[in-house]
């Protein structure tokens, strides 16, 4: 008898070690915390996004306040395996919580100066006394202003062609905007997307229940194995100019970019809105890197320039897109929103876009998806693709609105017409 009321003592003595040990690895936040207090619980939260890259633990799980924003960006440590994914996840009530880069313009009037001519204001992004928000960085490439709720994305790379409300141009410090009066006086709510991606890939990491709004770059991107991304929402993204890229005035921003060699990469439940390129991508000009296992399920896509965007170029024999699929989305008014007005290219608003495509192995299936209301039409192919990948299989899904299959300038070549009728009799087209 001693000797089993030992054991049960003991048995119970590991349960409690073994979750304190698990509970410690769980950090709160919150928009009233302190990065002083020990965040183990929500009465002790911490409060900045510096402190979670500094001390949440590998494998860790950081919980943030729903109804609160956190400006700037998210760095997580990987995971130690599939088993002890590094978590980022939501905790209370409300709304769920936000991860933004904004930078959000102080009312005052001196925030602004004037140039002295042609109703041209100044901000200077890098000066913090007049920026709230995002302090993480001084970067002032900027994809779009969000003026009283509203964006405006009309961003040029010429003086001179600034002759509207809000139209903008940057030096990546300093933002110029035209504005009729000094813009404090006309709106106290003024927020900038700089270009800062707001949650890199890492290896085993896992994104639950949280929203990412209000960047100029990515959403969340890289390269990365063992992926979790569920019940988030990707909203009012891109537009900034990509650095050391073509002439410099070409603009980006995906809500995710899977860049070549992430493997086993599940996206579920989650809603993209307003993005100035495509909601989700996989892409990457690398030879070597494949993408295996990757898969975006259950989720809508409203409003976004493209849903869906594969491209690859020169790989080698072997290397391609692997056991991927696009399948169960509701993508509605694909080609629309503010990304769209500000495009020269205006023919890649599809909500498939596929690139390139120079590999011999592209193992992709889009089904049971419903398309509605297409801007232009279901697919666009671009970057010297004359044809869809063979691999590329579209079928099951349910096509409302504009019937087109394609929308590609030119003579389409016997072959791609062929592809497509393969499409139209595998898939449903409505009115």
């Amino acid at each position: 008898m001693k000797t089993d009321s030992f054991l049960l003592s003991a048995a119970v003595l590991f349960a409690a070690v073994l979750h304190a040990g698990t509970g410690s690895n769980i950090r709160y936040f919150s928009n009233a915390g302190d990065d002083t207090a020990d965040g183990l619980t929500p009465q002790t939260a911490w409060r900045s996004l510096e402190k979670l890259a500094k001390d949440l633990p590998a494998g860790g799980e950081a919980r943030l306040r729903r109804g609160d924003t956190f400006y700037g960006r998210v760095k997580l440590k990987p995971g130690r395996d599939a088993a002890h994914r590094t978590v980022l996840t939501a905790y209370g009530n409300g709304p769920a919580p936000e991860i933004s880069a904004f930078k959000i313009a102080k009312p005052a009037l001196g925030t602004w100066t004037f140039s002295g001519t042609n109703h041209l204001w100044r901000l200077d992004l890098s000066d913090f006394s007049k920026i709230d928000g995002n302090r993480m960085t001084s970067d002032g490439n900027v994809g779009f202003l969000k003026v009283d709720g509203r964006i405006f994305a009309r961003k040029f790379f010429d003086l001179p062609r600034l002759q509207q409300q809000w139209d903008f141009i940057d030096d990546g410090r300093t933002v110029t905007v035209w504005s009729a009066k000094n813009p404090s006086e006309l709106s106290k709510d003024i927020r900038l997307a700089p270009n800062m991606g707001t949650i890199p890939f890492v290896n085993h990491m896992e994104l639950r229940g949280i929203t990412v709004r209000g960047t100029g770059a990515h959403g969340s991107n890289g390269v990365g194995a063992d992926i979790r991304i569920v019940d988030c929402g990707f909203l009012e993204i891109g537009g900034s100019k990509l650095p050391g890229y073509g002439d410099g005035r070409t603009r980006y921003g995906n809500c995710i970019e899977c860049w070549a060699g992430s493997t086993d990469v599940q996206v579920t439940r989650c809603s993209f809105s307003g993005v100035y390129d495509v909601a989700f991508t996989m892409q990457g000009p690398n030879p070597f890197r494949s993408w295996e296992n990757v898969h975006v399920t259950d989720s809508v896509f409203s409003n976004c320039t493209q849903c869906i965007e594969i491209w690859t170029t020169k790989c080698k024999p072997g290397i391609g897109m692997k056991n991927c699929s696009f399948q169960r989305n509701v993508c509605v008014n694909s080609g629309f929103g503010w990304g769209y007005d500000t495009r020269p290219n205006k023919d890649t608003s599809t909500p498939l876009l596929v690139y390139g495509m120079q590999t011999e192995v592209c193992d992709l299936l889009v089904k049971g998806n419903t398309f509605i209301n297409n801007h232009l039409a279901l697919v666009y192919k671009a970057g010297g693709l004359s044809e869809l990948p063979e691999g590329y299989l579209i079928e099951g899904n349910t096509i409302i609105g504009n019937p087109t299959i394609r929308q590609h300038g030119g003579k389409r070549p016997d072959v791609a017409a062929a592809r497509e009728a393969l499409i139209r009799s595998r898939n449903t087209f409505r009115p």
